[in-house]
């Protein structure tokens, strides 16, 4: 047992080597019951790791409670055994067993393997004391909410709770991995103990916070595991077929209800060791959670994120984006996954199928894709028939590595009707380069071409970027011609020229229980082409972090937008054309998210256009047990305008049961009042064998428009799929 009732000895003080560490593992002949428990003989002979150097609160510390993990191999898989000592087991947080959850607010501990020690990327994963198991693909000093975590690896898991502590067993195939085909092998890896109540994160392999807010993901200060032979190569062949039936009615049509019976699947190939081809047919996404409603106050396109499985997996190879530093003003992106299959009103568009190729060639990264969609039509919210032929959806992209961190890419779109002579075409060529461990430049060129927009059709961005953990800086602009045109991407603003400064000092006071701050200006300015101004944004804020978890912001901002043609802001309610200064405040406070109770409260005032606007939104998260959660956010805006009045409301509610890491039921209800529609969602999934799921939907569209709920549509769907791997 690598947990036992002796007592701790207290750490002596000790010269801490923050160099990465390198470890040599060995293969068992025996491989072990994963159970949580470590009582098979194949453990007793493996040398423990046991320096664990915290990041937070106090960095280059060890630990503050003791960790201590074991490494170990066989023909087919990799083992892990994690003994987490505490000194208070009974304040252990374990309050999420459902899968692919984050388990940052639960005691909890991570895996990161950088299989091809290339420093870019590595596969995650992660447990807590009650065997959740959360897993992705991660690119290296990215923010934690720009990652890949929707790949689905096949593992095993186990925890256990003692009166010292908790425990945690994890085994790996192989064959969920992909790395080289050398005799021996040496990889990246690090592994790390969370620890909530103290707030603290610690890591085998050092990662200091002077590398910066993102520097968790800091692939090239992993340590370094050898040993590594005589492994298996992944299965070369992944079948994955589903079969879907169900009944669906479109109650404003009048129609009555329409059997459902589909079937599918995907087929993933291994070409070599370094490159896998996923083919897919009849493509379907009936498990996929529905949009969160958001209410747009801006003369722009909203911005969802993608959640299909098809496009997540291996999304970041086709990256191709300004940086994504603001949340306030979405990046312009040259590939948007979410317009293939999806129309411009989010009707969607029947996927036929189509092939994917992404992996690594020495230095080289590769990607294609190329989707084909089938014919469609149907009335949009203005009562236009809209007609969508059948088309081609493809890209490619290659990225060649520099230095350690750094690449130089390009990347090629070409969207074309199978109906008539219509293309759009984008290309591209970008870099990341690191100047310094903190400081790097990122840039891109593009130009897209379709046979009715000529000229005036590229668009160009740079940036520079510092980031430690008292400093950060970043200087960016951008320029899109009027005629840049990327049918496959996202621009949120077109024809418009974009300089941002953002600045802040982020230091960590003692006094107010606050563990860090910091204090923040961005600067954003718009223009035409000709240089005329057409918005200005000024914000002065400041965000703190509590050592109790909670954390606060608050802002200042300055708005100044010059109107060339009106917009429809409301129903039958224009801005009109004119220039319009406003000022305004928000601020906003979350509790700690690791209790049984949490919440936030939001507070938008002030100035809004030729009036004022006054919105708050009330959120509250009650996990009632490792079993029951919930979810509850209510959104209110009310804006008064020369032009007249309005208000809206979003309401969403989750409700959340796991009977175990391998079954769940999820319901989602959402109220837009804008919009004047109740959506509600109801999802059961059972993982049926491992990387085989049951799938059960109940999906159902109400009008509120009336005063009375009126159905628009419903769909119920059963959805099975089994992976065969040969």
């Amino acid at each position: 047992m690598l947990l036992c009732n002796s007592s701790l000895v207290a750490q002596e003080l000790q010269v801490i080597d923050f160099a990465p560490p390198e470890v040599g593992i060995i293969k068992t002949e025996s491989a072990p019951v994963i159970d949580g428990n470590f009582d098979d003989p194949a453990w007793s002979n493996i040398i423990p790791l046991s320096d664990f150097i915290q990041r937070e609160p106090d960095n280059g510390i060890p630990v503050s409670e003791r960790t201590v993990v074991k490494v170990m191999f066989d023909d087919d898989n990799l083992y892990f055994a994690f003994a987490c000592y505490d000194h208070t087991p009974n304040e252990i947080v374990a309050t999420e067993m459902r899968r692919d959850q984050s388990l940052l607010d639960n005691d909890a501990v991570e895996i990161f393997l950088d299989t091809y020690h290339d420093h870019r990327n590595a596969f995650y994963f992660s447990t807590n004391a009650l065997g959740a198991q959360r897993d992705g693909v991660l690119t290296s000093n990215t923010d934690d909410m720009a990652q890949n975590w929707d790949w689905n690896g096949i593992w095993e898991c186990a925890s256990t709770i003692t009166d010292v502590g908790w425990n945690a067993e994890v085994r790996i195939p192989f064959k969920t991995l992909r790395f080289g085909d050398e005799k021996e092998l040496t990889w990246g890896m690090n592994l790390s103990r969370i620890i909530p109540r103290k707030r603290e994160e610690a890591y085998w392999s050092f990662i200091s916070r002077d590398l910066g807010y993102w520097g968790r993901s800091r692939i090239d200060v992993f340590g370094h595991v050898s040993g590594i032979s005589g492994i298996s190569q992944p299965e070369k062949l992944q079948i994955k077929p589903f079969i879907l039936a169900g009944l669906k009615r479109d109650f404003e049509e009048r129609e009555p209800y329409e059997k459902v019976l589909e079937v599918g699947g995907d087929v993933k190939y291994l070409l070599t060791s370094n490159i896998t081809l996923d083919l897919t047919v009849n493509t379907d996404f009936a498990q996929v959670e529905a949009d969160q409603e958001q209410v747009n106050l801006s003369r722009f396109e909203l911005f969802f994120p993608e959640k299909r499985e098809f496009f997540l997996e291996g999304a970041s190879t086709f990256d191709f984006a300004e940086r994504i530093y603001s949340p306030i003003i979405p990046a312009t992106r040259l590939f948007f996954s979410r317009r293939i299959g999806l129309s411009e009103d989010n009707e969607i568009v029947p996927i036929i199928g189509g092939i994917k190729m992404t992996g690594k060639s020495g230095s080289y990264g590769l990607g294609l894709m190329s989707i084909f969609t089938d014919r469609t039509s149907y009335i949009n919210e203005d009562d236009e028939d809209v007609y969508i032929p059948q088309s081609n959806y493809t890209v490619a992209r290659v990225k060649h590595d520099l230095f350690e961190q750094s690449y130089i890419g390009v990347i090629a779109l070409n969207k074309e009707s199978l109906e008539d002579a219509s293309y759009n075409r984008t290309f591209g060529i970008d870099a990341n380069i690191y100047l310094t461990n903190n400081f790097q430049f990122s840039g891109m060129v593009a130009k897209t071409s379709s046979p009715d927009m000529e000229g005036n059709d590229f668009a160009y961005y740079g940036d520079l970027l510092y980031q430690d953990d008292f400093f950060n800086a970043m200087l960016s602009q951008n320029s899109i011609e009027e005629n840049f045109n990327p049918e496959m991407g996202f621009v949120p603003r077109e024809n418009v020229r974009k300089s941002q400064l953002n600045l802040g000092i982020s230091p960590r006071p003692d006094f107010l229980d606050i563990r860090q701050t910091t204090l923040f200006t961005d600067l954003t300015y718009f223009t035409d082409q000709g240089g005329n101004t057409e918005s200005k944004m000024f914000y002065n804020g400041a965000w703190a972090l509590f050592n109790n978890g909670s954390q606060m912001i608050l802002i200042h901002a300055h708005n100044y937008e010059r109107l060339t043609e009106e917009f429809e802001i409301h129903d039958d309610m224009f801005i009109p054309i004119g220039s319009y200064k406003f000022n305004s405040f928000y601020g906003e406070y979350n509790s700690d998210n690791s209790k049984t109770l949490s919440g936030k409260f939001s507070i938008t005032a002030g100035e809004f256009y030729s009036g004022d606007i006054f919105g708050y939104t009330v959120g509250a998260n009650l996990k009632l047990s490792s079993n029951f959660a919930m979810n509850l956010e209510y959104n209110h805006n009310n804006v008064n305008l020369a032009e007249g009045s309005f208000n809206t409301d979003l309401l969403g509610a989750r409700f959340i049961y796991t009977f175990s890491p391998k079954m769940f039921a999820k319901a989602f209800v959402q109220w837009n009042s804008d919009r004047e529609v109740i959506i509600g969602n109801f999802l059961f999934n059972l993982i049926h064998t491992p990387g085989s799921d049951l799938y059960f939907v109940y999906n159902e569209e109400l009008s509120t428009e009336t005063g009375t709920l009126r159905s628009l549509n419903r769909t119920i769907l059963l959805k099975m799929t089994y992976l065969f791997s040969i």
